[in-house]
């Protein structure tokens, strides 16, 4: 499970701001907020945020994980400083496939296919945990905190230019950036994303407390079909699980029925 606080600090690292993730889960779902705001303001830019983007979103979070169960088993590891490490990590890891030629990123699709970080990549994580800890661990000014360094600007320039060798296979984990920009034509040419993310952000702005109330509901008035209660599963979970864009219509189209039917909108 995985808050909507915690998904906007795993959002952060992977855009290259681990030192705004450091700032806290406030802070960091702030910038994420006001970055989602700004580029859905932008028609042009809307199209990124289809299916692909919450397979995408789902394949940052395992490697998110990944990178913590890394960190915590390496034998360099002492202890201390793990969300730290993990954050400069996972935006180390977003920083090297950009760094290699004609690249588009991470094959974050790949990741959320397999459900997995897959060995190659687990490879690539412990090499990147080790030499952002030292980073951080090593701040210019002696005795300065490493939280606090952790959370400036120099420390992330410093943390994303350091070089780290690239494992064996890491070039398979990215795409090129054609396979980046194809991608991102199809998903304007498709028009899901005018439609699914707003299904969604209407989904999301009820608790899983309002959908419970539809489903008891629904299922009293026999109205729920086999895919309403399919769809009706991560919205009763909310914010440990987000429906997907099929299933927010879906849902807004069963709340209508049920209005029909004489529920009273809470």
């Amino acid at each position: 499970m995985i808050t909507k606080t915690d998904l906007a600090k795993v959002e952060c690292c992977f855009n290259l701001e681990p030192d705004v993730a450091c700032k806290g889960a406030e802070k960091a779902f702030v910038a994420f907020a006001d970055r989602i705001s700004k580029e859905w303001s932008d028609e042009s830019r809307r199209a990124i945020y289809g299916d692909d983007w919450f397979k995408s979103a789902v394949a940052r979070v395992i490697l998110f994980r990944a990178a913590e169960a890394i960190i915590s088993k390496a034998a360099w590891y002492k202890g201390g400083y793990r969300a730290q490490i993990v954050a400069y990590t996972c935006a180390g890891l977003a920083k090297l496939a950009l760094d290699q030629e004609g690249t588009g990123g991470l094959d974050y699709i790949k990741v959320w296919t397999q459900q997995s970080a897959g060995d190659v990549l687990e490879q690539q994580v412990a090499k990147i945990s080790e030499a952002m800890a030292d980073v951080l661990q090593n701040p210019p000014l002696a005795g300065q905190n490493v939280s606090e360094w952790a959370k400036q600007q120099a420390c992330r320039r410093t943390a994303l230019e350091k070089r780290v060798s690239v494992v064996k296979g890491f070039v398979d984990w990215v795409v090129t950036g054609d396979e980046r920009r194809a991608s991102k034509r199809e998903q304007r040419a498709t028009g899901l994303i005018d439609r699914g993310l707003d299904s969604v952000k209407q989904v999301l702005a009820r608790d899983s407390k309002y959908w419970e109330s539809l489903r008891g509901f629904c299922r009293t008035r026999r109205i729920l079909l086999p895919e309403d209660e399919k769809a009706l599963v991560p919205a009763c979970q909310i914010p440990g699980m987000v429906p997907s864009d099929k299933q927010a219509a879906r849902l807004l189209k069963l709340v209508d029925r049920a209005v029909d039917a004489g529920w009273q909108l809470k």
